[in-house]
């Protein structure tokens, strides 16, 4: 019974359910898709929607739900004769009477699903204006669908666009109107047309948007701003077999949502400025320790501070620059690691040492963006000068996590990690183990590693043991860079660091950063 779907078919029942709100706010009515089912004479609900423009006759999600033919039986027989199947009497649906018309959905000539109209049958009365256009319009569409002129080609995003209740306004075939509902006469009264008089054409730019659809036999939309006032326009034309029948054009009164939009891009514009000058006064101080870093040449171990100094904040530098080219107050950290190796691999000066970084996309939030990439920084100066030592070797960068996921930074040098040996009083036995990047003072420390011939801690000096001699493990308090490494990672964002040297491994210095906790 069911005839196999191609692609095409498949994405032309997608494009109906894209499109299909607009019917179901016409007809006042439900709307239900069905397929048949492989094997038998049953069909099943693979589409359902209700409509904005009344009451649902079905609260509960039917969709996947199999109907035999004897409960539908208008569904079988819109499939099998392949035309449009309309109840004469009410049906009773949940004690309920309900008007079913039944719709071949076809595609290149070919029926491949029914389309199902349900709406409560409603007490003998006059038909009021509103309520006849809706209807009429409603049938022009279903007659499309019934001969595959609907929906449209074109991609279509129905939350970006009008919809019936917002305003609606019918034209003829020649674009003339034939009725035009409260909403949308209020819409054009706002850009300066008083009235939409009915037998006349639209105002001279909206008739210039229903020529170039009806001429074309597609959807346009646009918008339109005039007299101070923002409207949004879509206009749908109507199309039968002999040609055009007139169109429908969906308005929507945008002037306060267009006054937020420009208000959020001023303000957007003016955080990236602001980052912008942030970005230029950290490269103005960078430079300027760098003329002070030349003048003391003969004090090398001023020059190497300044010259900390200049990465640190040239590392704070790049994260406004990358600030400066969003858009969404999120930054991604895999492009900051990027340029923060770039820069260490131009400033450095080392030949022998490799960097590589092993990351994907990783959003974070803007307050933890400028303290990781410090923390970066780091831990990749330190693995180069004092893992990789005077040696060549390799410092691998991962990096991953991101958005509702913690962050990850993992440094790793392949290096010996070798410091000049120097004595001390106090050796610890090899079965001793040695604290390794300890908390404060009275802290329980979170890592422990066992004693290893070199240990070195990110900021230049040789760790010390606790009892201050260098060569043994590291001290709690560390050098400048392990107490600002610390300080980042554990108190300013409220993370986790550990530094490991496995043996004939060189060292590995791990950071876990939480997601940020959002209110609200």
């Amino acid at each position: 019974m069911r005839r196999r779907l191609t692609d095409d078919a498949i994405e032309h029942l997608h494009s109906l359910m894209a499109g299909w709100q607009l019917i179901a706010d016409l007809a006042f009515a439900d709307l239900l898709l069905f397929l048949p089912v492989d094997g038998s004479e049953s069909f099943r609900i693979v589409g359902q929607l209700r409509p904005y423009t009344a009451r649902t006759l079905y609260p509960v999600d039917l969709v996947g739900q199999v109907v035999e033919p004897t409960w539908h039986p208008y569904v079988e027989r819109a499939w099998r004769e392949g035309r449009r199947q309309r109840s004469l009497e009410p049906i009773l649906i949940d004690a309920e009477p309900v008007r079913v018309e039944t719709v071949p959905v076809r595609h290149q000539g070919e029926i491949v699903a029914v389309l199902s109209v349900e709406s409560p049958e409603t007490p003998a009365r006059p038909t009021g204006r509103l309520e006849a256009s809706y209807l009429g319009a409603a049938e022009a569409l279903l007659e499309m669908v019934a001969g595959g002129a609907f929906p449209f080609v074109e991609a279509h995003d129905p939350t970006a666009s009008p919809r019936v209740g917002d305003g609606l306004v019918v034209l003829d075939a020649s674009g003339r109107v034939e009725f035009a509902s409260p909403n949308a006469t209020s819409a054009f009264r706002r850009m300066g047309t008083n009235a939409l008089p009915l037998g006349q054409p639209l105002p001279h730019r909206a008739a210039i948007l229903v020529a170039e659809a009806m001429a074309g036999g597609r959807p346009v939309e646009s918008e339109i701003e005039a007299a101070g006032a923002v409207t949004d326009i879509r206009v749908v034309p109507l199309l039968r077999d002999a040609g055009r029948r007139g169109a429908l054009v969906l308005v929507r009164e945008a002037t306060e949502l267009r006054r937020r939009d420009r208000v959020i891009s001023r303000r957007e514009a003016t955080i990236r400025e602001v980052h912008h000058r942030v970005k230029n006064n950290l490269q103005t101080v960078a430079s300027l320790l760098r003329l002070q870093a030349r003048r003391l040449g003969d004090h090398p171990q001023a020059v190497a501070a300044l010259e900390g100094s200049v990465r640190r904040i040239t590392s704070i530098a790049l994260v406004h620059e990358t600030l400066t080219e969003e858009f969404e107050g999120a930054v991604d950290m895999a492009d900051v690691a990027r340029r923060v190796v770039r820069m260490l691999e131009g400033s450095l000066g080392r030949e022998d040492a490799h960097i590589e970084l092993h990351t994907a996309s990783v959003r974070v939030d803007a307050a933890v963006a400028t303290p990781l990439a410090v923390v970066l920084n780091e831990l990749i100066q330190n693995a180069i000068e004092h893992g990789l030592g005077d040696g060549q070797g390799t410092v691998t960068v991962e990096l991953h996590g991101g958005d509702d996921q913690p962050v990850v930074l993992q440094v790793h040098d392949n290096g010996s990690g070798a410091i000049p040996a120097q004595p001390t009083p106090a050796q610890p036995t090899p079965a001793e183990p040695s604290r390794v990047l300890g908390p404060p003072e009275g802290e329980r420390s979170r890592v422990e590693e066992w004693a290893q011939p070199a240990v070195h801690s990110p900021g230049g000096s040789p760790a010390v043991s606790p009892g201050g001699s260098p060569g043994g493990g590291l001290n709690p308090g560390g050098g400048l860079g392990l107490r600002l490494v610390r300080a980042l990672v554990e108190e300013e964002l409220n993370g986790r660091f550990t530094l490991s040297h496995p043996a004939g491994r060189g060292s590995i210095a791990t950071a876990v950063i939480p997601p940020v906790e959002r209110t609200g």
